[in-house]
């Protein structure tokens, strides 16, 4: 119940359309392959920084420096940015954030259905407690996170790096 009521909360949040802005977003837009709420792979810290703002906290778990952006109420929901040499080499929701979609019209909790009618070619990888559906964009791999039949997530990733984020 706390979740529903948290996803509520956050969808009627005011959304910035600009990337630019400092700040972390309330409702994220993802250009499959490109542009994860205005992150991209390759990008520096410093223009993390710019996009999303200073409000992480580092994950001290994680192989890879990875900046966890979280909502700061209810569940841990956001996003986070994982680097290699300072430089982004993977983009993912961190639970399943309402208000988050993709230029495709996909958006949280649709059913996995939708992603093979958009989505032309797909593999499914399994991860421990979910699947990624996951396709090859461009240069990079672009992963749309589902249990329990829905879509509860997205990732843009370097190729070669696990989608099991």
């Amino acid at each position: 119940m706390v979740a529903i009521v948290l996803s509520l909360a956050l969808a009627l949040l005011p959304h910035s359309g600009s990337h630019a802005s400092g700040r972390f977003p309330t409702r994220g837009i993802i250009t499959p392959g490109t542009n994860f709420a205005g992150i991209k792979i390759g990008d520096t810290q410093a223009r993390v920084k710019t996009v999303w703002g200073g409000n992480y906290t580092t994950c001290t778990y994680c192989d890879d420096v990875t900046w966890l952006y979280e909502y700061p109420f209810g569940e841990p929901l956001g996003a986070a940015v994982r680097y290699k040499k300072g430089k982004v080499v993977a983009i993912f929701n961190l639970g399943s954030p309402a208000g988050w979609r993709t230029t495709q019209g996909l958006v949280m909790g649709d059913p996995i259905s939708n992603i093979y009618s958009i989505v032309p070619s797909t593999s499914t990888v399994r991860c421990i407690g979910f699947d990624a559906i996951v396709t090859k964009t461009g240069k990079t791999v672009t992963a749309y996170y589902s249990a329990a039949g829905v879509i509860y997530g997205f990732a843009i990733i370097v190729p070669g790096l696990t989608v099991c984020q």
